[in-house]
């Protein structure tokens, strides 16, 4: 392990705290571990290992030390010692021979005896005469970078050279990029100017990270959060993260370290808008160090994280990813870090402003840690509500004692004791869905929202009250439901309590597509596996079809409509540029499926340029996905009749396509639709009834026309379906009292039991359903017995409950500070980390109990309540037994059937796959991966056969350049020729480096991988040859030229892909002015191009 590496251990049950005798920490081979106590901001538990000691997650502490402990400007020739900084002796100052070193060193044992904090710390300096200014503005992203260096072992601090700090002051934007060149010793390659902005601009953090610093230097003592400003800017969107590394030593206990990765932009959330991007830390825990029974996660993240100068600490877990917070807490320093702006709150504070415990004391434990979430969700600042105008809904004639401004009776109040039929879900005005509109960019007002105000969470819907609709005051009213962190009356909001924090709007998807557990719901309660089956091919003629249409006037207009659509370009352009704002703004990020929704979305070593995931190369103009790929040259002129490069890329998409749809078992149904479900309004629906209406015509009938409501039996399921009852079958009608609620799936209020409920156990605070109203499977569905929708009786003796309560526990501890409270309540925040393997186990039990014992078995019921109640045990606080998983382990733990492992990679393991017992009637994904995988093949057959067809051949117009150069050059003088020969040599050395580097396992690296191989290449290709002292060709025309002899050079030999990676807009430029007459687009317009049906016959 690399001296002053960027470490964190912890040791189970170890007491004391161990000091190496060198400061020098020890390499990876050695068996000591150092441990280092911190002191905590107050008075500390003696035994609690969280306030008593620390690992030293030592980021960039030398520096800040450095900081520190050296004199003020203007003392800066005074000589210090190590003992001299922490000791009043004067007769310990140092003498001129013991002067500051220029390394950031260690000193040995035997140089001090002091072992307090402060003393230690001046210790890791070395003796020299230095001035303060040398190191002063050393920015945090600075900090970061080489502390991330350190994670990985490239760099040590003792190693740091003081006279290279000197080079790397100055702000984020301007000093980051020199890290790279100071301690990595490696050139940065530059890019040509006015390429790759926007790329650039989405990921790089620097700018904004300035701009939050500085933001926060003049509000000073004002500081209240990075809201929206006037030109819609807001802070919070820069991500520091982290991954866990086990240590690989044979202890046993679990030792563990902690790697840097660079800062990027992203999405916003309301805690790092409140408290700025750098106050925070995400740590990605790997799933094999999840899985591990007695990891120690817990315990770890428990402790004090010195990171950068200051103190992190952890306050919540989930989805194998821990988050810690920057705290006040002491460091041994005198003062805080100079990037320190905003200053970090006290962790007191930080969790008093976000979810203030001694308010909030009618719940659990677990359940109040759970509130954290909704301050991490991925949202955008919409507009800010005042207080007076932010209503509570009156329910059951209870009046909700926080904030309460303003009451309304609502209709729809449960019954007592009874369900909460409208759970979730409360109103917002016209004028505030306008203003957001507004704000959003949306391209239509939205029917309802999904967002985060106050302590309230959930969806909020276009009031049914035509006359609050006339208000032009915006105003939102919230249930008792929605209401998660309540707030003293007493207690004065900031401007990020009362802004509507926006998830993201209504939308509706049609077609949809159907799930594997979806189709295995359906067959269950009736439909035919035939249906299934006839879907699949149709699916897959679909597919082959569309992208095989090569014949007509029109057919390559069709073509490039067709490869658009199934690569979902535009919206991946569009969402590639809204970067963090993709969501909110509704560009589809990845497959909007029901299964992938998440209401609280929190989804190389050296800093050298890197791209972005599928941004396409700019210098080149190649994209970066086959799709666009295919795209760029279909508009520039090129069919797959006559270039085989097109037609090579072509039939990969396809392949790709045909594949993915065999194994994913993703079945599109074309009369389908999937949107929210939200409680009707109006209250007119019967208990058996839904509205489906959209805003526009999408909706296929069974007569083949199109139409903007949904009429007759339709389903909806909801995922997880994993119940019987989790399908409903209900009729879809059309009120004239809820024509303005459209983009969304209204749900009865009526009846003795929340609709929601019967769709696996959901609400209305943005949960989706899809809906199917195809004949061929609505008329052979059947509900089931809706006594599956009810879990056993004794399911709650499969679990332990931590029933603990919030006033229970401050009463257990009264007298004690929040801050003395910390490590007990870190047990619960950190609680996401616990038991998680269970989540994926359950779901794999209930698998095969489904295939082995039956969909309706009453142990594969149990198994499903099982798996719903691990899914939200973290805020239930249930966790099973350890002899419940035993004994479940050992009755159903069985390799996953093979239907299950299609596509998937299959696991090390001589045991057979989960057999379908006899006397069981066919399993409907079985009878589906049967004839899929045999449909595959046919149609796969016919790719090929419709490839085979076409015969490489030249392209007469990509040669025409370079050929009638060299006619000129037969008639001019030698001076054209040294320069058409030098474009040559540069081109056929170009072509060497690429065959080289794309070797047969480069499709097997990651696609950022990939891109910086081939703009290495590109890069190379554009700047050479050196063209200053070429007399008879411009760059237009070199560039040119340089494109037409590539692709002659690579046609007289293997024919590949070289003049394509390298050349892409020059060779598309040269074949549409072949063709005729053509245009040039800037890119920016290029991207937004779409084209529709009705572009084409």
């Amino acid at each position: 392990m690399s001296g002053g590496m960027t470490q964190a251990y912890y040791r189970e049950g170890q007491k004391e705290i161990l000091v190496d005798d060198e400061w020098d920490l020890q390499r990876a081979d050695s068996a000591f571990i150092p441990f280092i106590p911190l002191p905590v901001e107050r008075s500390a538990s003696s035994d609690s290992i969280s306030s008593t000691q620390s690992s030293v997650y030592s980021g960039l502490e030398d520096l800040s030390d450095m900081m520190c402990n050296m004199p003020e400007e203007g003392n800066s020739a005074q000589i210090l010692s190590a003992t001299s900084v922490s000791s009043s002796d004067s007769a310990d100052l140092a003498s001129p021979s013991s002067s500051w070193s220029s390394v950031l060193g260690k000193r040995k044992k035997e140089e001090f005896a002091d072992n307090s904090l402060s003393s230690r710390k001046s210790a890791r300096i070395g003796d020299a005469n230095i001035t303060i200014h040398s190191i002063k503005n050393i920015s945090f992203g600075v900090q970061w970078l080489i502390a991330k260096l350190v994670s990985y072992d490239i760099l040590a601090y003792e190693d740091i050279n003081i006279p290279d700090l000197d080079k790397l002051r100055g702000t984020n934007q301007e000093a980051t990029p020199r890290v790279a060149q100071v301690f990595a010793y490696q050139n940065s390659v530059g890019e040509a100017e006015g390429f790759f902005v926007k790329e650039k601009a989405v990921l790089s953090p620097w700018k904004e990270l300035d701009r939050e610093h500085e933001l926060a230097l003049a509000m000073g003592d004002n500081f209240d959060g990075f809201q929206r400003h006037a030109d819609g800017w807001y802070g919070g969107k820069v991500h520091f993260c982290a991954t866990l590394k086990a240590v690989d030593k044979k202890t046993t206990t679990p030792e563990y370290r902690i790697q840097l990765s660079p800062p990027e932009l992203g999405s916003s959330s309301r805690l790092t808008r409140q408290y700025g991007s750098k106050n925070f830390l995400r740590v990605k825990v790997p799933r094999h160090i999840l899985n591990k029974p007695q990891h120690g996660l817990v315990e770890f993240f428990s402790q004090h994280f010195l990171l950068c100068g200051l103190i992190y600490r952890a306050f919540y877990a989930r989805d194998g990813s821990v988050f810690l917070v920057a705290t006040n807490s002491s460091t041994g320093c005198s003062r805080i870090p100079s990037h320190a702006h905003p200053p970090p709150p006290s962790l007191e504070d930080f969790l008093d402003w976000h979810n203030p415990i001694y308010h909030n004391v009618a719940q659990t434990v677990a359940k109040w840690s759970s509130r954290f979430a909704l301050g991490l969700s991925n949202s955008v600042p919409g507009i800010t509500i005042s207080r007076e105008n932010i209503m509570y809904l009156k329910e059951e004639g209870k009046l909700l004692p926080l904030l309460l401004i303003i009451v309304k009776t609502d209709f729809c109040a449960k019954d007592p004791g009874g369900p909460d039929m409208t759970d979730g879900c409360g109103y917002i005005n016209k004028a505030a869905l306008k203003a957001l509109r507004e704000l959003m960019q949306w391209e239509a007002t939205p029917t309802a929202i999904q967002c985060r105000i106050a302590g309230a969470k959930g969806l909020l819907l276009l009031h049914p009250d035509s006359s609050e609709n006339c208000s032009d005051v915006p105003r939102v009213w919230l249930r008792e439901s929605q209401i998660k962190v309540k707030y003293p009356q007493t207690q004065k909001l900031s401007h990020g309590h009362l802004t509507i924090d926006v998830l993201r709007s209504s939308h509706m998807r049609s077609p949809s597509r159907l799930a594997a557990e979806t189709i295995v719901n359906f067959a269950e309660n009736g439909v035919p596996h035939s249906v299934f089956i006839d879907l699949m091919k149709e699916g897959l003629d679909a597919i082959v079809n569309s992208l095989l249409d090569w014949d007509g006037p029109d057919a390559m207009y069709r073509l490039w409509y067709s490869v658009a659509r199934a690569g979902a370009v535009v919206g991946s352009r569009l969402a590639r540029e809204a970067g963090g704002e993709a969501r909110s703004r509704g560009f589809a990020v990845k497959d909007d499926d029901i299964e992938d929704d998440d209401e609280d979305d929190l989804n190389a070593v050296i800093e050298i340029p890197r791209s972005v995931a599928w941004w396409g190369d700019e210098i080149s103009g190649c994209p970066s996905s086959l799709e666009e790929t295919v795209m760029v040259m279909l508009d520039s002129g090129f069919t797959p009749r006559d270039c085989p490069v097109l037609a090579d890329k072509l039939r990969h998409v396809l392949k790709t396509m045909v594949d993915n749809f065999v194994q994913r078992y993703k079945i599109e149904v074309p009369m389908s639709c999937m949107g929210w479900i939200v409680p009707d309004p109006s209250g007119t629906l019967a208990p058996d009834e839904v509205q489906i209406l959209s805003k526009d015509s999408k909706f296929r009938c069974p007569d083949g026309t199109e139409s903007n409501v949904v009429l007759g039996d339709v389903l909806l399921a909801r995922h997880p379906c994993k119940l019987p009852t989790d399908t409903q079958k209900v009729r879809a009608v059309e009120k004239p009292e809820l024509r303005r609620y459209t983009d969304v799936i209204v749900c009865s209020v009526q009846g003795t039991r929340r609709f929601a409920d019967l769709l696996a156990g959901g609400d209305y605070d943005g949960d989706k359903a899809i809906a199917v109203w195809q004949p061929s499977i609505v008329s052979h569905f059947n509900n089931a017995d809706l006594k599956y929708s009810h879990p056993p009786d004794n399911l709650f003796e499969n679990f332990h409950k931590n029933t603990l309560r919030v006033d229970d526990f401050l009463e257990q501890h009264q007298g004690s500070n929040l801050d003395d409270l910390i490590p007990q309540l870190q047990s619960f925040l950190l609680g996401g980390l616990r038991d998680i393997s269970s989540v994926g186990k359950y779901s794999n039990l209930h698998d095969v109990a489904v295939y082995t014992l039956g969909y309706a078995h009453k142990e594969t019921i149990r198994l499903a309540y099982m798996f719903c109640n691990i899914l939200d045990g973290a805020k239930s606080g249930l966790t099973v037994l350890p002899e419940v998983i035993k004994s479940d382990t050992k009755l159903h733990h069985k390799r996953s059937p093979e239907w299950k492992e299609c596509g998937e990679e299959k696991p090390e393991t001589n045991e057979i796959n989960a057999q379908r017992p006899r006397g069981m009637t066919e399993f409907v994904m079985d009878a589906i991966m049967s004839h899929a995988r045999k449909y595959r093949d046919l149609k796969l057959q016919q790719v090929d056969s419709a490839f085979s067809k076409h015969h490489s051949q030249r392209d007469s117009s990509l040669e025409k350049p370079w050929q009638d150069a060299q006619s000129s050059n037969e008639r001019a003088a030698l001076t054209m020729e040294m320069e058409l020969s030098e474009i040559r040599e540069q081109v056929e050395k170009l072509r060497e480096q690429h065959k080289k580097s794309i070797r047969p396992s480069f499709s097997g690296l990651k696609i950022e991988r990939r891109q910086d191989i081939l703009r290495s290449i590109t890069r190379d290709f554009a700047a050479a040859p050196d063209i200053s002292s070429f007399l008879f060709f411009s760059s237009e025309e070199v560039a040119k030229l340089k494109a037409s002899y590539a692709y002659i050079h690579e046609c007289s030999n293997t024919g590949g892909r070289f003049p394509w990676d390298v050349a892409m807009r020059e060779l598309g430029m040269i074949k549409a002015r072949s063709l005729g007459p053509s245009k040039t687009v800037a890119l920016g317009f290029y991207e937004r191009f779409v084209l529709t049906r009705a572009a084409f016959h």
